[in-house]
């Protein structure tokens, strides 16, 4: 039976030409955070795998259940201490603490143990710097800052530190190799650099005329991340760890077939990057085999809920592959899971048989009406018939 209906798809794709690409999960909303929008800008999730801590306008931070995230029993609402708005967040590679970052220079410390949040020691120095970036190294301390004017800066033990001040746009985002202590650094206007253990700061050659939007360091069978741009652009910043001056950025990929651009990106499970689209959909990239999926695009958004679909994207995460959630900024919690690939559940079976025999039927009657020597046996054979029934 799936191999009937699998022809007929076949037949029906050379008729319509290419289309869009199908999405691959399906979406449930869970619950809402609160009756207004909060602003949630992003979010992440804790090294261990088990909350999230999403931030955003005016001092917005929350944490939640990453396993069970539509259970608001599990929320820990966190005590405002500013009403800047807060841009980023970075969990400390032990777990245990973080580092929100915002505008106007600030900088909070989370502590998991009691869920304390309060200004970070010494952040004084970036008073007045919205501070848009921020991400701890994988095997220390050491956390990147990046802000609107593109100053990179080092935070280690309460001290900051100014590396580099080259770029003047934005740094959109910071991302880390998960096996050493060097990190990639995007910028809206500005190109890509790397950070080496040294903390030196080297920018990659021929990178500046994209718009970067994010960036993913997410398998560490590789040294090298992959690197999101406007326009649906993905490519791979390849690093070379002895001499990161040396490292190059990879052929660009332009994923056409999309609908919307690229916002932003998260981790996804089994080292993948989920990319937010705007307006509200998610794709899911895997960097080792260069392939993208369409796991859902606002259409999508729109069939579950009109007013999902004029949201925007804030965080998402997946448990398993196709499988987690996603925080909208006004503060829905949706849950998506893999579509099912049972054909038969979604095709009812007397249309599937109905479907082929029109086929067929189309396909043998082309044949009739090309062929003088059947239409002749069929007007003989009916001629006799009739010559019978006399």
């Amino acid at each position: 039976m799936r191999r009937a209906i699998l022809l007929v798809s076949l037949l029906m794709l050379t008729t319509v030409g290419a289309s869009l690409p199908d999405s691959t999960v399906k979406l449930k909303v869970e619950r809402k955070l609160a009756d207004f929008d909060l602003g949630i800008q992003g979010g992440e999730v804790s090294p261990n795998g088990s909350h999230v801590l999403l931030y955003g306008v005016e001092g917005y931070a929350h944490l939640i259940s990453a396993e069970n995230a539509g259970d608001e029993n599990m929320d820990v609402i966190l005590e405002k201490e500013t009403t800047q708005d807060l841009n980023d967040v970075t969990w400390h590679p032990g777990g245990l603490s973080a580092v929100f970052v915002g505008d106007s220079g600030t900088v909070l410390r989370f502590n998991s143990t009691n869920y304390a949040l309060g200004e970070a020691e010494g952040s004084s120095v970036m008073a007045g710097k919205d501070i848009n970036a921020v991400q701890f190294t994988p095997g220390s301390s050491v956390a990147y800052l990046g802000t609107e004017d593109g100053e990179i800066w080092r935070y280690y033990a309460n001290t900051f530190s100014l590396l580099d001040s080259q770029a003047s746009s934005r740094i959109s985002d910071i991302d880390c190799l998960q096996n050493d202590n060097i990190c990639v650094v995007t910028t809206l206007n500005d190109g890509i650099a790397v950070i080496d253990q040294g903390d030196t700061v080297s920018w990659i050659a021929d990178t500046k005329s994209h718009t970067w939007m994010g960036v993913g360091c997410e398998d560490p069978r590789i040294n090298s991340c992959s690197v999101f741009g406007s326009g649906k652009k993905v490519s791979i910043v390849n690093i070379d760890i002895i001499d990161t001056s040396q490292s190059e950025l990879g052929e660009i990929i332009v994923l056409g077939q999309l609908t919307g651009d690229f916002t932003g990106d998260n981790p996804g499970s089994n080292f993948a990057s989920v990319i937010s689209l705007g307006p509200l959909g998610m794709v899911r990239w895997t960097q080792f085999s260069n392939e993208a999926f369409l796991m859902f695009e606002n259409e999508d958004a729109a069939g579950l809920d009109v007013f999902l679909s004029a949201d925007r994207y804030a965080v998402s995460w997946e448990n398993s592959e196709n499988s987690g959630f996603l925080v909208t900024g006004q503060g829905g919690v949706v849950s998506f899971e893999p579509l099912s690939e049972d054909v038969e559940d979604e095709f009812p079976e007397f249309l599937a048989y109905l479907l082929v025999v029109c086929v067929f039927g189309v396909f043998f009657g082309m044949i009739y009406w090309n062929s003088p020597w059947l239409q002749r046996k069929y007007a003989n054979l009916t001629n006799r018939n009739k010559r019978n029934e006399q």
